[in-house]
This record gives structure tokens, C-alpha cells and sequence, in this order.
């Protein structure tokens, strides 16, 4: 079930407010400009199965959200990683960052912790399956797959290429709870 947990930038080790309701989740992302829906997944997707081909696996699906969205380009994250050997991809999701262009995230398998830091606060939202979000352009955010990461996340961006992730100076994120601790 996906939560929302948000917190003051100040305070990471106290939570403002622990949501779990979907329609309170929407509401309160949607009053700082970030949209949060959820969409079945259309075709079985396993964590883990390369980009490439979930791409093809999943195109009735990304031509659909592209076209009702506007967005112009894709890509997809896909990570498996039972043995907690770690990888280059998870490490790099979870320092904060942002990209110039409107974004959306819609989660295929697994799930993950996604935090967006606009304003003075921090919103961690866990995601799962089915979760769909649309983030402004230029929203700082990280990803923390936990120890063992198991997930397949669609990103679209309204830009024609994927774009570059701008890293956020500092060592911000760290401060916060990741997946393992919810």
C-alpha cells in the first residue's frame, strides 16, 4: 500500500504527518503542484528485465500515457538486486537531484521510496506498483530502493531526449529515512 510521509526540512527524524489513504496522498501532493494517481499495470512486468525489452512489453501502455500527457520521450529503470550487492543505478537514484523538464514516474513492479524536497518540506512517498506521479520541472527528489532493490519504474519526460539529472549539492537526502526504515 503506498503512504506518504512528510516532514520538515529542519526535522527528518520527525514526520509531520503519516498519510496512507489515497485520496489524501493526491490531495496533499496536489497542493504543492505534484500529481499522484494510480493506473493498473497493464502487462506483467518483473523488476529486474532489462529497459529494452519491458519497453516493448509495455508499448500499448507508454504510447497511451505518452499521448495523454504530451510527454516525448522515455525510459525505463529496472533493477533486481536479491543478493544486496548493490549497483551504480541505485546509488545514484539516491542522492538528490532534479532535471529541468516536467517528469512522470509510473511504477511497473516493485516499489521504492520516492522523496521530493519543494519548499521547506520533504514528501516520502512509497510507491508501489500501479503508482503514477507527475512532478513539475525542476522538483529536487531522490529514489531509495532499499538494500535489496526490486523495481521497474517508467519515466517519461516532456523534452524530445532524457534528460540529464542535475545532482543537488550537499548530502541532503541522507538525513531522511530510506525504504528499509519505513
Amino acid at each position: 500500500m503506498s503512504s506518504l510521509t512528510v516532514y520538515h526540512q529542519s526535522s527528518p527524524e520527525h514526520p509531520n504527518k503519516l498519510l496512507t489513504h489515497a485520496e489524501d496522498i493526491t490531495s496533499t501532493l496536489a497542493a504543492v503542484g505534484v500529481q499522484f494517481s494510480q493506473l493498473p499495470v497493464q502487462q506483467a512486468v518483473t523488476a529486474g528485465t532489462p529497459g529494452d525489452e519491458l519497453m516493448a512489453a509495455s508499448r500499448v501502455q507508454i504510447d497511451q500515457l505518452m499521448n495523454a500527457h504530451g510527454y516525448a520521450s522515455a525510459e525505463i529503470l529496472s533493477l533486481c538486486d536479491e543478493r544486496g550487492e548493490g549497483s551504480e543505478l541505485a546509488r545514484s537514484l539516491r542522492a538528490e537531484q532534479c532535471c529541468q523538464p516536467a517528469h512522470l514516474h509510473y511504477y511497473l513492479a516493485g516499489r521504492g521510496l520516492l522523496a521530493l524536497h519543494i519548499g521547506e518540506y520533504v514528501y516520502s512517498l512509497l510507491c508501489e506498483k500501479g503508482d503514477l506521479l507527475l512532478l513539475p520541472a525542476a522538483t529536487a527528489h531522490w529514489f531509495d530502493g532499499g538494500e535489496h532493490p526490486r523495481f521497474a519504474v517508467l519515466r517519461l519526460f516532456d523534452s524530445p531526449q532524457v534528460p540529464d539529472f542535475v545532482p543537488v549539492a550537499g548530502h541532503f537526502a541522507a538525513a531522511f529515512s530510506g525504504l528499509d526504515d519505513c
